[in-house]
């Protein structure tokens, strides 16, 4: 049970520090044995006494919120000792053989809608709409056939970021006066290593030093593939010809974001029954924070509140009756800061011979770290609080 468990909630992408407290607290619960855990971002080892072992892997990482809230669930249970092992395998395995919520058609759509409010918080034009539609499309498919043709995956990133890269500079004539990388960035969010960058941070501040290195190196490496991706891209199709710019969106452009970012994500991410309105909240809190950090710290940094903000919302609201497990919540503010899209912009123009320079790269890692940073003050903010109203209750 533990090793299944285990590798499940490794499977969500959660961080190995995060997993194995969590199993040691359901070692508490089942047997007074000695037990040693090693969790790594693909393998679990676990000793039960001096007699049992228990060893294994994964290659998957599955980004379903659906998956990700009934394994969370499970985990409670046995947190809690009340799950019998057997049943907590049964389930698990059932859980991690459910099929997504929504078909491709719709899994494709929610991909747009996604990127579209991704679109119209980094590149907030009306001319720029359409093309944001498009280019999330051609990604979502792509995406999607990964899923059914495996052999993909390796060169999904840079295939992805070639091809949006040449239709964005054949068909959307906006990307002329916007940029090209705050045009294709929306689009790409989905093969972003955001998640990645951000658990790989997490873990290297808490020491947990060989997960923390081995996902953060990880991360980068999916970085400079996508980086790569636009490169070949810009080869083939050649730049873009300068235009007259396009009309900005209102203020409103922003709150109309958080709406489709949300809706996008409960489609794409195949989330929870009933967690639509709890996903759009934690969203808003994430971006509001972000740009509210935005008006005392530099955009870098910005996001550190962000996150701050949305940790302590997801795990207060978690205690409500209807609300989804806060781990779906997280997860979700987590993918709405998009912390790769800096850094891929950054690693973009490096690669295409373009602006960057050394404290835009330092500025980029920066906008990472913030993130981990404020998700780590917060959690332990928050422990601490709830630890100390314990013995009162």
């Amino acid at each position: 049970m533990l090793r299944e468990l285990g590798i499940a909630m490794v499977e969500m992408v959660q961080p190995t520090d995060v997993v194995r407290g969590r199993l040691l607290r359901v070692v508490a619960r089942y047997t007074t044995k000695d037990v040693r855990i090693v969790v790594l971002p693909t393998v679990m080892l676990i000793q039960v006494g001096n007699e049992s072992y228990e060893i294994d892997f994964t290659s998957r990482a599955s980004s379903r919120l659906d998956q990700a809230g009934r394994i969370d669930q499970i985990a409670r249970l046995a947190t809690l000792g009340a799950i019998a092992p057997a049943d907590a395998l049964a389930a698990l395995a059932e859980a991690r053989a459910m099929p997504p919520r929504f078909n491709p058609a719709l899994t494709v759509l929610g991909y747009v809608i996604t990127t579209l409010g991704f679109g119209m918080i980094i590149n907030p034009t009306w001319a720029s709409l359409w093309g944001h539609a498009f280019l999330g499309f051609v990604v979502g498919v792509i995406v999607l056939a990964t899923r059914w043709i495996p052999a993909l995956n390796a060169i999904a990133p840079t295939l992805a970021a070639m091809v949006v890269t040449v239709l964005a500079t054949w068909f959307v004539a906006d990307a002329a006066n916007d940029g090209l990388m705050r045009v294709i960035a929306p689009s790409l969010v989905a093969i972003l290593p955001g998640l990645a960058l951000t658990v790989g941070a997490m873990e290297l501040a808490g020491s947990a030093i060989i997960a923390g290195a081995s996902r953060f190196i990880y991360g980068v490496v999916q970085l400079m593939l996508l980086a790569f991706g636009v490169a070949i891209g810009m080869a083939l199709a050649g730049r873009v010809a300068p235009q007259q710019p396009s009309p900005q969106m209102g203020p409103w452009g922003f709150y109309a974001a958080i709406l489709l970012i949300g809706v996008g994500l409960y489609i794409y991410l195949s989330a929870p029954r009933g967690s639509l309105v709890w996903l759009t909240l934690t969203v808003g809190v994430a971006l509001i924070g972000q740009k509210v950090g935005g008006l005392f710290l530099t955009p870098a940094h910005a996001g550190a509140l962000g996150a701050a903000l949305a940790l302590p919302f997801a795990l207060i609201a978690a205690r409500l009756k209807y609300a989804p497990p806060a781990l779906v919540m997280v997860l979700a503010a987590f993918w709405s800061l998009v912390p790769g899209a800096l850094s891929f912009e950054t690693l973009s123009e490096a690669a295409t011979g373009g602006p960057a320079d050394l404290a835009t790269l330092i500025s980029a890692v920066a906008a990472v770290f913030s993130i981990a940073l404020g998700t780590l003050v917060s959690w332990s903010v928050f422990n601490a609080v709830t630890a100390e109203r314990k013995p009162e209750q």
